[in-house]
């Protein structure tokens, strides 16, 4: 099992910074998020560091429509796909493996159409998408969000739903328990649902801070892990106490309190599964 972090969650902290203080801690990858970066240098950075940019979290969120997939209108879908194009040539550029996105915007958390329309946009922006991502060896990773963030997919089963429907090998789904939390009816089966189509794991706890800094019950977790034979990445998303929930200004950020989680969560994962 290998252990990474999200760097959006250390604001606008450099993501140099980032890396290095995730190498330090003793992360074996990160996540990056997919903004403009110079990746040649940041791949030269992550091999310097010992650390693996193994996988990216798209840079969308409502409501900018063009990082919307589920846009029912063509020519926005359209803008979008191309949008999510250049996201995973990022991708390709940093050596990563996946990118990580919702199959709507982030935040937008109710329909502008009936929903059906949504449902279907997306499925069709991902089977455009999903070849160019092939050509680059870059799997999709469906995120399933809680219903304030998404108003798609909110559950595992809907997101494997959407997988099979999309149809295509480089579109796989993942697992996050901040999200889990929320909308599941239970902690463990949603990991043996998924079965192969589990490509990958977020870990919070139930107020989306550390590992242990909320309720959730760690050990139980761990196990139903476990028994699926995962053995791929989790990586840590959690977020410092704030009312908004997706904070960007630096006054509203800090970044010692994502320190903290950040070392105390990796503690916790190691023992839970390197003990």
């Amino acid at each position: 099992m290998k252990f990474s972090i999200c760097s959006w969650i250390f604001g606008d902290q450099p993501i140099e910074q980032t890396m290095r203080d995730a190498a330090s801690m003793g992360y074996d990858e990160i996540e990056i998020h997919a903004k403009d970066y110079n990746w040649k240098e940041l791949a030269e950075l992550a091999e310097t560091l010992g650390l693996r940019i193994r996988g990216l979290c798209a840079d969308a969120g409502w409501p900018r429509k063009e990082t919307d997939l589920s846009q029912i209108d063509p020519s926005m879908r359209k803008t979008a796909v191309n949008y999510f194009k250049e996201q995973i040539s990022r991708a390709y550029r940093a050596g990563a493996e996946y990118m990580v996105l919702s199959p709507c915007a982030p935040g937008k958390a109710e329909p502008e159409g009936n929903g059906k329309e949504e449902w279907k946009a997306a499925v069709l922006s991902l089977q455009e998408i999903a070849p160019y991502a092939e050509e680059r060896n870059v799997a999709l990773v469906i995120e399933p969000l809680n219903r304030y963030e998404s108003c798609i997919i909110n559950t595992g089963w809907q997101a494997l739903v959407l997988v099979e429907e999309v149809g295509h090998p480089f579109v796989t789904t993942m697992l996050d328990t901040f999200h889990m939390n929320i909308e599941e009816s239970s902690m463990e089966a949603p990991f043996h649902h998924l079965g192969p189509a589990l490509s990958h794991i977020h870990a919070a706890d139930t107020n989306r801070q550390g590992l242990g800094y909320g309720r959730l019950s760690w050990e139980t977790i761990a196990e139903a892990i476990k028994e699926t034979g995962y053995d791929k990445t989790i990586t840590v998303e959690c977020l410092a106490p704030a009312l908004n929930v997706f904070p960007s200004a630096r006054e509203q950020f800090r970044i010692d309190y994502v320190n903290e989680y950040a070392e105390k969560s990796l503690a916790k994962l190691q023992y839970l599964f390197r003990s």
